[in-house]
Parts: C-alpha cells; structure tokens; sequence
C-alpha cells in the first residue's frame, strides 16, 4: 500500500518566530556534537517494525544520497540536551518544491508538540529558502502526526492513487474532522 501524501502551498506569510519551551531547543545537524549518533539513536522509530538498515548506512543511502540533501536542514529537537525527534527539509531550487523526510520522535517524547514545534522548523525553512510547496509522505496509521501536519498547513492527496480518497474519508472520521 503507498504511503499518503500531504501537501503545502506556501502563502506567502512572512515566516513566523517559534517560542521554545524551557529546556528545549533546536539544532541543525552540522551544529550538533556526535549528530550521525543521535540521528541513528532516533531514526528507528520511523520504522516501528523494525527493517531498517544499520542506522549509519540508512543514513547515507536515505539522506546522503538523497537528491538535494544539505546537513544544515536536517534538525533535532534536544529536550534537556538529550536528542528527541528529527525531521529533514529537503528543497529542490529548480523545481522550487520542498519535501519533508524522515520525521521521527523518540516514543518518551511523543505527545508533548515536538512534532508541531518541528513542523513549524520546516515551514520557516520552506518560506526562507523561497520554496512555492513542499509535501511529505505518511502513513494511515500515524494519527498524531497527521494532525501535526494538518495544524502546519498541509493537506491531504485525495486522487494521487485509486484509494487515497477513501484512507482519508476514514482518518477523517477517527480525528473527527
């Protein structure tokens, strides 16, 4: 089954400050000491059946060499300097059209707006970098998550593919939307 998509359009508001919590703050991968570590620490829980390469080798063949990949993009939330979840903006200048990759929290940390805080990361850097839209790709079951995104603007692929329609009629029906 396809992962869902979600897209945002940028509407040109001007990019907004984000107010961090006490004992939280965000990092970019360059800025972080022992970053590849924490990375590998937080990734698997993008995966929770656990096929996942060795983090280290996800992490080249996922990001590396991913097309447009840039380090100074891929953020941590650090709660009391301890690496909580990741998300990772990728922006493609010639199609001016950016895509969020690999959003992933540590499960002590789900629940508490990381994913809302690093969702507004994402939005600045899309605004900032001039990127008209952006889309990130989901799963059905991912319902916090997905609300999370829906909060940061994105919106839902209904006709990408025969079925989406339907998956959203019922994420819909369970988020009461």
């Amino acid at each position: 089954m396809a992962q869902l998509i979600m897209n945002w359009k940028n509407d040109g508001t001007p990019v907004t400050e984000i107010a961090l919590p006490e004992g939280v703050e965000v990092v970019a991968f360059p800025n972080l000491e022992n970053a590849l570590s924490a990375w590998a620490d937080i990734i698997p829980y993008l995966n929770p059946d656990g096929n996942m390469d060795k983090p280290e080798d996800y992490y080249q063949h996922s990001m590396v060499e991913y097309p447009n990949y840039n380090d100074n993009f891929c953020f941590f939330v650090l709660v009391d300097n301890r690496p909580a979840a990741t998300l990772t903006v990728i922006c493609d200048y010639k199609k001016n059209k950016g895509y969020i990759h690999n959003v992933a929290c540590k499960p002590d940390f789900r629940g508490k707006g990381l994913g809302t805080l690093l969702n507004s990361v994402a939005v600045n850097v899309l605004k900032k970098e001039g990127m008209e839209g952006a889309y990130l790709t989901t799963d059905d079951w991912r319902i916090p998550a997905i609300k999370s995104y829906l909060r940061a603007g994105f919106a839902p692929d209904t006709v990408s593919e025969p079925d989406f329609k339907e998956r959203w009629e019922k994420i819909y029906s369970i988020i009461g939307k």
